[in-house]
């Protein structure tokens, strides 16, 4: 798990380039987003995941692009940001929002009833664990003959 430092150094680097894209004309039309940034631990690297809504755009051409513009970026990070080294950029497609919309689905596909609200057999994940009435729960007291150990033990 990456420390408080590289979490803050990812965040930083994450607002400055969101910022830039905003302001990069080549990108105006795209609908652009900087989801994460995850950084090497010595601080030489990053890698930056975007998503984008422009479906006429395809994926490779939206990383192309973001390639193109990493060094200027990256001069505007060292600018910015007082960090001992500026990490070197690498753009990839978060495959995040895909993956889920995909499991969700293969839900559907499976159950569809299961995920309709409306649907009188629809199953609510909070009433789908099993409570115990008080007459039913189990004894919490251990057996008399460890209690009389643990008596001792104190004494």
């Amino acid at each position: 798990m990456p420390n408080r430092r590289l979490i803050r150094v990812a965040e930083s680097i994450r607002s400055v380039l969101g910022r830039l894209a905003l302001r990069e004309r080549t990108l105006e039309g795209k609908l652009i987003t900087i989801t994460g940034v995850t950084v090497s631990p010595d601080l030489r690297h990053a890698q930056v995941f975007v998503t984008h809504l422009d479906g006429s755009t395809p994926d490779k051409d939206v990383v192309l692009t973001l390639n193109a513009l990493k060094e200027e970026w990256q001069r505007e990070i060292n600018k910015t940001l007082t960090i001992k080294y500026t990490p070197r950029l690498q753009f990839f497609v978060d495959e995040a929002q895909r993956r889920g919309d995909r499991i969700l689905q293969i839900m559907t596909e499976i159950d569809p009833t299961r995920l309709d609200p409306n649907d009188p057999d629809f199953i609510d994940p909070s009433d789908a664990a099993p409570t115990l009435a008080p007459e039913e729960s189990p004894d919490l007291d251990p057996p008399t003959e460890l209690r009389g150990r643990s008596q001792k033990r104190a004494s």
